[in-house]
């Protein structure tokens, strides 16, 4: 089993949506995150997908994070976490 550590500046983008988020997106991005930590905690050096410098990047709508394992530690380091607009979202002014 893996810690997860997030620190503030990781957290900057995704803690600006969620102040402006309505309900619907904060339920979301609470789902979301559940999933993202149940996956992170078990296995996260074979989840996602790899970048550079030792990174990887996951999805899990509407959220996506970059992050890093330390497997002699057994700590996963969010790197950056932030919410995205799915294609198939309506937007919010569409129409108008």
């Amino acid at each position: 089993m893996f810690s997860i550590y997030r620190d503030h500046s990781a957290m900057v983008s995704l803690k600006q949506t969620w102040e402006q988020a309505a309900a619907p997106l904060r339920e979301a991005i609470l789902d979301a995150s559940r999933r993202l930590d149940q996956w992170l905690h078990a296995n996260p050096q074979e989840q996602g997908e790899s970048r550079e410098d030792n990174t990887r990047i996951l999805f899990e709508a509407p959220l996506a994070v970059l992050f890093e394992v330390d497997e002699a530690n057994k700590l996963v380091r969010i790197l950056r976490a932030w919410a995205y607009r799915c294609s198939m979202e309506p937007r919010a002014n569409a129409g108008e």
